[in-house]
Order: structure tokens, then sequence, then C-alpha cells
């Protein structure tokens, strides 16, 4: 078949078979410079292998000019808001009382009185008597009872004084004489003041005694 003629079995085509060539020793180092020169363009036409940097993964900075004014600044809004509604709120919540004040005469020195005074002063139509003995126990009367009433609590005390103050409607108790054991809490004659404040007594006397009832 070498060096002579056949045909193609699909289209019927005459194809010619070439002749082997026969290479000298000039041949073969020709062909060695074509096959490294074949070599070098193949490797010149080869993309080159990427290469993978840690620089080109990173994410750009971007540099943003700042704007003039935001060096410093404190937005002070939401404090001013929160303070607010902090006032709103005590303002809302906090209970203001009156304090009402009455004027207490001061002691007098240990000179002898030539006003004679009522050995009971429960019996003058004109005063609320309130004790307090050496348990602070308070205790009420008025000319119009009978006898004394005792008042175990603060709220107790209060509404004593009240019914003393009512019990005579025409002409009602204008002085609160408070007759304290000298052994008693001093919050509780303060106590009593103020029941005696609360009925509305226009004058209040102090007395301390060393006895119980």
């Amino acid at each position: 078949m070498v060096g002579g003629t056949t045909y193609c079995s699909e289209c019927d085509t005459r194809l010619e078979v070439p002749k082997p060539v026969r290479f000298d020793d000039s041949d073969e180092e020709k062909l060695e410079e074509l096959t490294e020169l074949d070599v070098i363009e193949k490797r010149s036409a080869a993309p080159a292998a990427p290469h993978e940097s840690v620089t080109a993964q990173e994410a750009p900075v971007g540099f943003t000019k700042k704007r003039e004014g935001e060096d410093g600044e404190l937005d002070l809004t939401p404090m001013v808001d929160v303070t607010f509604l902090l006032l709103i709120f005590f303002m809302v919540t906090a209970s203001f009382q009156i304090q009402k004040s009455m004027q207490i005469p001061a002691p007098k020195d240990n000179s002898p009185s030539s006003v004679t005074q009522q050995e009971e002063p429960e019996d003058d139509p004109d005063n609320i008597l309130v004790r307090i003995d050496s348990y602070n126990t308070y205790y009420v009367g008025c000319a119009a009872w009978d006898q004394e009433r005792e008042a175990p609590s603060e709220q107790e005390l209060y509404r004593q004084v009240r019914a003393a103050r009512d019990s005579n409607p025409s002409k009602p108790p204008r002085t609160l004489l408070v007759i304290a054991h000298e052994e008693c809490l001093h919050e509780k004659v303060v106590t009593a003041l103020d029941a005696g404040m609360d009925a509305g007594v226009d004058s209040i006397r102090l007395q301390s005694t060393e006895e119980d009832m």
C-alpha cells in the first residue's frame, strides 16, 4: 500500500499513499530544531496560570470624606426626651401635702399664777383632752362624754378627736390639751398635735406628767 493508490470507503474518493522518506544526519538536526520550536510556541501560546494573591482577595477599603461638623458632636435629643419623661413622671406621682402650722405658746417660768386652774381639764367645755400614757396609748375625752375613750391607733385617734370636736355643734371645743407621760415617745405627741390640727382647733396646750392613768 505504501506509494500505491486506495479509495475512501465512504465517499469513494481516490487517495494516494505517500512513499516513505529517508532522512540523513542534517535532516535529523532540522527535525529536532523544528520540534523544539514547536514546543516553545505551544508554551508561549498556553494561557498563564492565574496568580492568586492575598492582596487580590481582600475587600477594597473605602475612604470616605468626613462631613464638616461631625467630629465632637453629640445628639442630645434622646437624652432631653428621657429627662422630660422622668420629670413628668415624678410630677404626676409625687404627692404634695400642704403643711399646716400652729403657734404653740412658749413654756413659762415657775412663778405662781394668779389664775386658778381647773382640777379636771376634761370638765372644761372648751377643751379636747388627749392623754398619752407610758405605753404610748392614746385616750381622748371632752366635757360632753362621760368617760375618756381609748384610741389604740393613729387612725382611731384622728377619728376620736374629730368626734370630740363635733360633740357640741352649738359651741365646739376650740382648745386641744395634750397631757403626755414623760416616758412616752416624742412622735406620739407630734401625732396628737397633728390630730388637733386636722380637727380644726384654734389653740394647743401641752402638759407632762409622771403618773399613768
